[in-house]
């Protein structure tokens, strides 16, 4: 077994420690019914300041959302034999819609003053594509620990344990993702005439 995947039989245990965690961290699904593929918690931003790619400036104490995936979404989908846990495009599609309803929300004011959205992912690929910037994470306990618990939830909701391509045959890196409001409005906003 690779490095740092978390072996079959604690499995069982990752659904409890995902609930607690999302009580602790105050995660909740991005739309009301939790029909969506994206969680979030509004928090503040406790890192060094970072210049994003489009010139956005996140500094210390700034509000921020952290995005989580809905792990409810993807098993609903397998209870409903839907394989869009495993369809890449299928996933983005749906990520991308959540965003579009982000991106209104925030015009609605519902998030008021945050500077950016922010996750740290096994899947900066997909993100790449989605338009987040990629950064890389120190090395660390966290990253490692992270890396080892978001391998695990990849087995039992995201994509189907050993049917993930490549995930026990390489190690996946844990990277961070940034969006700033600016960029999630312009790609994801309302489009005027």
């Amino acid at each position: 077994m690779p490095k740092n995947m978390p072996p079959r039989f604690v499995l069982p245990l990752w659904p409890a420690v995902d609930r607690i965690l999302s009580v602790i961290h105050h995660i909740r699904p991005l739309r009301a019914d939790g029909s969506g593929i994206v969680s979030l918690d509004v928090c503040h931003y406790n890192g060094h300041a970072i210049v994003l790619n489009d010139g956005s400036e996140v500094k210390t104490g700034d509000t921020i959302i952290e995005l989580h995936l809905n792990n409810a979404w993807f098993k609903r989908r397998r209870k409903l034999n839907l394989r869009a846990s495993q369809s890449p495009r299928e996933f983005l599609g749906c990520f991308a819609q959540d965003l579009h309803f982000l991106a209104k929300q925030v015009i609605d004011g519902k998030f008021e003053g945050v500077a950016a959205l922010h996750g740290s992912t096994l899947q900066h690929v997909a993100a790449t594509r989605l338009g987040f910037q990629v950064e890389e994470l120190p090395d660390s306990l966290w990253k490692k620990g992270a890396r080892f618990y978001m391998a695990g939830l990849m087995q039992i909701y995201h994509l189907r344990g050993d049917e993930v391509s490549g995930l026990r045959e390489k190690p996946w890196e844990l990277k961070e993702v940034w969006l700033s409001r600016a960029a999630l409005l312009t790609r994801y906003g309302p489009k005027h005439p």
